[in-house]
């Protein structure tokens, strides 16, 4: 058969024939060729096709990524700009801060040396302050025992001034009330009229002077009535005897009218002498 589907007839020798036949050959060699190119061109329009749309694709993803980088990298500029920014305002600070912490450290130094000027002043008030405790605890010990002895005494020379009164109250008791009276002698000149007597007054009993033992804490000198030691200065005085033996002292008798009757003695001696 022919290219063109007629059918062959017989063969023929002839050149035309050879020559159709090379043609038709060719002919259909070159459709076959140009069936392939084709099928060749719309694969390849295919594949381009689909890689210009793959390529549009990734044209697109970058630039979606790169509009992405941009605004990341505007947003770095701006954070690398409020970076800068705050980096200024903290070296600001920190250099407003180093100059407080110099001032700082200057107060801190003073203050130093002022708390070791304040030691010093407080350990001598301390040493001070020790010294006058030791002084005051040493002068109030000196005192306690000065009161614990003047106490004792006081003690003691109250119970001797009780005891002395008492005694004195009884020797007064036991003495007669008055000594006889004797005449008055006359005197020269005008005598003035007799007035009548005054009966006799009972002369209260006469204590004894405190300060007789208070004052003489170490040796106590033995009271006497006031009476006789005024009537007659020039009597002995009795040896100096502690208070806490009173019974050696000398009872006054009963013929000595002086002692019983105290303070009323310089009123019984003018009666006596009348």
């Amino acid at each position: 058969m022919t290219p063109s589907g007629r059918p062959a007839g017989p063969p023929r020798s002839s050149p035309q024939a050879w020559t159709v036949n090379l043609v038709a050959m060719e002919t259909v060699s070159l459709e076959h060729q140009i069936q392939s190119v084709q099928r060749h061109i719309a694969f390849l329009k295919k594949e381009q096709m689909e890689l210009l749309h793959d390529l549009h694709l990734e044209i697109l993803r970058l630039q979606k990524h790169c509009s992405e980088l941009t605004h990341d990298l505007e947003m770095k500029e701006l954070e690398a700009r409020q970076q800068e920014v705050l980096d200024r305002e903290l070296e600001e600070k920190c250099r407003a801060m180093e100059a407080q912490l110099r001032e700082k450290e200057k107060d801190n130094a003073e203050l130093r040396k002022e708390l070791r000027h304040k030691e010093t002043l407080v350990a001598a008030l301390r040493s001070s302050l020790r010294s006058k405790e030791r002084r005051f605890l040493e002068e109030l010990k000196r005192r306690s025992h000065r009161v614990t002895v003047l106490d004792t005494e006081l003690h003691k020379q109250t119970e001797a001034a009780a005891y002395l009164s008492l005694q004195l109250h009884a020797t007064a008791q036991r003495l007669p009330e008055h000594p006889p009276a004797q005449p008055r002698p006359r005197r020269r000149g005008h005598r003035a009229p007799a007035r009548p007597r005054d009966p006799p007054r009972e002369e209260p009993d006469a204590m004894p002077d405190p300060a007789l033992f208070l004052y003489a804490p170490r040796q106590q000198q033995r009271p006497e009535p006031p009476g006789p030691a005024r009537a007659s200065p020039a009597a002995p005085r009795s040896p100096r005897q502690p208070p806490q033996d009173p019974a050696g002292r000398a009872r006054p008798g009963r013929g000595e009218p002086g002692r019983g009757q105290g303070a009323g003695a310089p009123h019984g001696a003018p009666r006596a002498q009348e």
